[in-house]
């Protein structure tokens, strides 16, 4: 595994540089980072941001402005969050010269499937993402385009995202990932939901960090809630403004998702309205 920065065309991505200092992959970090926790979010952001800039240094110098465009419907994905923490960096060092901050532009997808992508094999995955559709949410004409992403498996999500950005004319396009697998990994379907669940194998493992304020809902997380039978208890473990995102975002994914969770929803929907009947 290793923290990977690449060069890509729109059509070709090719790996330029990779940077690893030899010690182990942090499998634990990455796991909390996956289920939302806003910490383990802004240590691995931190780390891409600096292997960004030290290889893409264009990016705090340069007049254009960046944008990372991020594919989602309504709720997003863990690598919004990261890449809003490499852009905080980014921004940071910008301001100091004077230079116009970047922004997270949304690739926006019109369905989220039930599936786990994560465990699906490859065909599973090619089929997924052939029945969704992606758009380009604003334009990126002449900004330097960095496409973040959490891991890179077979590379399939990576170049359907490219694929959504074809029409745009970005100056420069890069991608950026918190790891890279080996071939020898990738040769696995089920690598990237191993390290998904490395350590967080139950929704209430995150109990703490939403309690806290450092839990970011993504749609990997909401899929998962939904989905458990620890639902309940989560739901009575956790302040109510997170039930209500989970409800409000399941809402906002459409009739299509919330058909696929049944029980879940119904759960959310009876604890906004014991909320609402108590208030």
């Amino acid at each position: 595994m290793t923290t990977c920065v690449t060069t890509a065309t729109l059509h070709s991505p090719v790996d330029a540089v990779r940077t690893d200092d030899g010690s182990l992959f942090d499998t634990d970090t990455y796991s909390r980072m996956k289920h939302g926790d806003a910490a383990a979010i802004d240590s691995l952001g931190a780390k891409l941001a600096a292997a960004l800039v030290q290889q893409c240094p264009h990016l705090l110098t340069d007049a254009a402005i960046p944008t990372l465009p991020v594919a989602y419907l309504a709720v997003r994905p863990s690598c919004w969050f990261l890449a809003d923490a490499v852009l905080s960096r980014v921004n940071a060092a910008r301001a100091e010269q004077g230079l116009q901050p970047g922004r997270i532009v949304q690739v926006r997808k019109d369905s989220v499937t039930h599936t786990d992508y994560a465990a699906s094999t490859q065909a599973e995955r090619e089929a997924e993402l052939a029945r969704i559709g992606f758009s380009l949410a604003e334009p990126i004409d002449g900004t330097n385009c960095v496409v973040i992403d959490d891991v890179r498996v077979t590379g399939l999500a990576e170049r359907t995202v490219l694929a959504a950005l074809e029409a745009a004319a970005p100056a420069t396009l890069v991608t950026a990932y918190v790891a890279v697998c080996s071939p020898e990994l990738a040769a696995s379907p089920h690598v990237e939901s191993a390290l998904n669940h490395a350590t967080i194998t139950s929704i209430l493992q995150m109990v703490p960090a939403a309690r806290a304020g450092r839990f970011h809902l993504t749609i990997r997380f909401l899929k998962r809630a939904l989905a458990s039978p620890e639902l309940p208890e989560f739901v009575a473990e956790v302040p109510n403004a997170l039930v209500r995102e989970m409800y409000e975002g399941a809402l906002a994914t459409g009739p299509e998702f919330i058909a696929g969770y049944p029980d879940g929803f119904a759960t959310l929907q009876a604890a906004i309205q014991r909320e609402v009947a108590h208030v």
